[in-house]
């Protein structure tokens, strides 16, 4: 496993120098724990069917072998694993809007498939002309292709034959989207992020179970260091746990109420409720509002000396009239009448 994506490319390149067609691999992204990975399926005869178990836990699963590279710089390889992971959303989005009866403009942010298409198809042609700031952004995004047609407000789409988008608009749509990357990039170191100083005091060896954590700045991507991504409650794992053996924790986000994964070193401590900010004050308050109030329950009442006298005598009085009822009963000639 590998922590981010340059890892991944590291990890690959003896392959792609080797030019070795035999040792496919798959190169994927945890969606919890934000980790790159390559796998390699054994044997290589079932690479397809691994890879399709691999799909399922990440639709944008890409497979190759080093020959696919034709013994490229890393530079090379870096590109050409982002652009088929985009070219992966893309394909995926539109087949989910085929069997699942969505549109395909919810996917693609109101732009419909064939602009989404052209768009990818610029991205593939000029990526070599983005700088490596822009590209290691989109390296740490869930959704990279929603995130740039989110950012080029140019319709590429074209009717020139021969062209797969508009290339006369492709500088103004290289440049736009490198200011925006900029302008978030920008926004996102200025944001003021939570520390230790914002934790109670000495509860990093606390179980964090059910307690409201905050996250460090440094486990989180660059685009969720903010503080609506490091607030966060603990549900469980045993991580949780300060002696345990396992570091996993399980949380939802204050904020979404998404769930991610954290290891217990990833962990500033527990929140100090006078420190938050108003937004997590305020979404605390409606979160404990929603929750149903349970009625409590009217404890048992010892019984009096009286009552138990009363029981008694109530009884005594159903027996006496069940013996006589059974007395009255005559039979004549063997018959119960």
């Amino acid at each position: 496993m590998s922590n981010d994506y340059n890892a991944v490319i590291n990890e690959i390149m003896p392959l792609v120098k080797d030019g070795d067609k035999s040792t496919p691999f798959i190169i994927t992204r945890d969606s919890a724990y934000k980790d790159w990975q390559v796998c390699y399926p054994y044997p290589a005869e079932n690479a397809d069917s691994f890879f399709d178990s691999q799909k399922e836990h990440d639709p944008f699963a890409v497979m190759f072998t080093g020959a696919d590279f034709s013994n490229g710089s890393f530079p090379f390889v870096y590109d050409t694993v982002l652009c088929a992971r985009i070219r992966a959303e893309l394909e995926h989005n539109a087949e989910s809007g085929m069997y699942d009866g969505n549109s395909i403009e919810a996917f693609f942010e109101g732009m419909d498939e064939k602009e989404a298409r052209a768009l990818v198809s610029f991205f593939e042609d000029n990526i070599s002309e983005f700088s490596p700031k822009l590209t290691d952004y989109l390296t740490t995004l869930d959704e990279p292709l929603a995130a740039v047609i989110e950012m080029c407000p140019f319709d590429l789409t074209t009717d020139y034959e021969g062209w797969e988008y508009h290339e006369e608009l492709a500088q103004n749509a290289l440049d736009h989207i490198e200011k925006e990357v900029n302008d978030r990039l920008r926004d996102w170191e200025e944001k003021p992020m939570m520390t230790a100083a914002h934790c109670i005091e000495n509860t990093h060896g606390a179980d964090f179970t059910g307690k409201l954590l905050i996250v460090k700045a440094d486990a989180l991507m660059p685009e969720y260091r903010d503080s609506e991504s490091q607030l966060v409650k603990c549900t469980h794992g045993n991580g949780a746990r300060p002696n345990a053996i396992g570091r996993s924790i399980f949380c939802k986000e204050l904020a979404s109420e998404k769930t991610v994964v954290y290891y217990r070193p990833e962990i500033e401590g527990i929140a100090n409720y006078n420190t938050l900010p108003a937004w997590a004050k305020r979404k605390l308050a409606e979160q404990t509002a929603k929750k149903p109030t349970q009625k409590p329950k009217t404890p048992e009442k010892a019984p009096s000396l009286l009552d138990e006298l009363e029981d008694a005598k109530a009884e005594a009085a159903a027996r006496n009239t069940a013996l006589k009822d059974k007395t009255q009963t005559k039979k004549r000639d063997g018959l119960e009448v």
